[in-house]
């Protein structure tokens, strides 16, 4: 019996050790490959920039860099981004407390729902919302000078 108990035991651990792993190599990894493509991006811009050169020494170089350039997303749409995974992130968690809910009341007793999921989805859609409206709040005199710049041009 004891032996039953340990293996179930180390299972566990194992199982928690792996867990615990993938908190810190996930990450890890994410950055790693972010920096990867980069790093990448900024090799293939480069043999471009020196074609380029070799091809045409008279380029105007300032010109061809910012048509190599993809444009930059404005702050209005970063933020209308924000506000739009604010609200998926909610209605997702406001979904699945429902689910569970309906279940519950339902007397599903077979089926083990737990309201953990909806309510950390509901936390993560308010915290990107608040980063929102307090993005929107800081950013508003940046987004006007830039909603007057792109009507200039």
């Amino acid at each position: 019996m004891y032996e039953l108990m340990h293996g179930v035991q180390y299972a566990g651990i194992g199982m928690m050790t792996v867990i615990c792993l993938s908190f810190i190599a996930l990450p890890v990894l994410i950055a790693w490959f972010y920096a990867r493509n980069k790093r990448n991006e900024m090799n293939k811009r480069s043999e471009i920039l020196l074609a380029a050169i070799e091809k045409n020494p008279d380029i105007d170089m300032e010109e061809f860099i910012q048509k190599m350039n993809p444009p930059q997303k404005k702050l209005k749409e970063k933020l209308l981004k924000k506000l739009m995974w604010g609200c998926i992130f909610c209605a997702i968690g406001i979904s699945l407390l429902v689910r569970c809910l309906w279940f519950h009341l339902d007397g599903f007793a077979e089926t083990e729902c737990s309201p953990f999921g909806g309510v950390l989805f509901i936390f993560i859609g308010l915290s990107i919302l608040l980063a929102f409206f307090v993005g929107k709040k800081f950013l508003a005199k940046e987004i006007e000078a830039e909603e007057e710049k792109a009507g200039k041009q």
